[in-house]
């Protein structure tokens, strides 16, 4: 690790957590049972998670949703996406937890994806306690979120104790082979630039060869690899660097047999959903909102119907 890197990737931290989102929701609308930060021990070390319990009646058991923070893998912290957290819990009827996964460079790739998907499982053993559904889990996550996003579900393909039966892609990072200068925007300065693209990229991944991984760049996945994937929706913007390797994965996933539903918004950078305009930002909120209320349903009833 690169002394100067790291001091930068600290001070991208510190600055990271004084930033406040442009939109955000009143959290008085949407109420919850409890709120509270768990510790989860994992072989990365130990992960911070925020949980959002929400207010609903009856013993039956809830789905999960694993949300997972932007940064570019290096800043960036939970809070960030707290109010939506909140929403989705609320409305959905469903235990969100809100991770604050290891970042590089000082835990670079695959240690963040590693821990994100450690926490699933470990919510997925402790299930019975938790009170939640292990076949109705769900993933998704924005920005470098969605790249992680959508390496945990990779993992979660075939597993003997959980199910994820969505995964939500929110402009992602997902071809970290290409260079940050080839990565374009109509705009004249849009929010990612290519120096800092390329920093985030040298930060986690030391090795510029592990950026063929497809649990490092999905976009590159061979169709064998992607079939099997949980349906998903993913969200691009019309002016974002990342646009681009978002519309191949969809594409790629639909010629894998994934169900996809996509929408790129029009007009905007990367981080429309926390940054604005708002009206763009809660059609973004509530199309993630929509998939995931489909995809619980949708799983519930091929339960019962299964018995």
């Amino acid at each position: 690790m690169k002394l100067l890197q790291l001091l930068a990737a600290k001070l991208l931290r510190a600055f990271a957590r004084r930033m406040k989102a442009s939109f955000v929701y009143d959290t008085a609308q949407y109420p919850l049972r409890a709120r509270e930060i768990r510790h989860i021990d994992t072989p990365q070390g130990r992960a911070r998670a925020l949980f959002y319990w929400p207010l609903v009646k009856g013993d039956a058991l809830l789905p999960l949703y694993l949300n997972l923070h932007g940064g570019g893998f290096v800043a960036g912290v939970p809070e960030h996406d707290d109010s939506y957290c909140q929403r989705l819990a609320h409305n959905l009827g469903c235990l969100v937890v809100n991770l604050d996964y290891a970042l590089a460079p000082e835990h670079p790739f695959p240690a963040g994806l590693k821990q994100c998907f450690a926490v699933l499982e470990w919510l997925a053993d402790k299930a019975p306690e938790l009170g939640i559904d292990p076949w109705r889990m769900a993933v998704g996550g924005h920005s470098a979120g969605g790249n992680l996003a959508t390496g945990v579900a990779a993992l979660a393909r075939e597993h003997r104790r959980l199910r994820v039966v969505h995964q939500v892609i929110d402009y992602a990072v997902l071809d970290l082979a290409a260079p940050g200068q080839s990565k374009t925007s109509a705009l004249e300065k849009p929010l990612l630039g290519p120096r800092l693209m390329d920093f985030f990229m040298g930060c986690y991944l030391p090795d510029p060869a592990q950026a063929l991984d497809p649990l490092a760049s999905p976009a590159l996945a061979s169709f064998e690899q992607l079939r099997g994937l949980p349906p998903t929706t993913l969200i691009t913007a019309e002016y974002d660097v990342l646009r681009a390797e978002g519309q191949v994965y969809a594409a790629k996933l639909r010629q894998a047999g994934v169900v996809v539903q996509e929408r790129m918004f029009a007009d905007c950078d990367h981080m429309f959903t926390h940054l604005g305009p708002a009206d763009v930002a809660e059609q973004g909120w509530q199309l993630i909102e929509e998939s995931l209320a489909a995809a619980f349903s949708d799983q519930r009833v091929a339960m019962a119907v299964s018995d």
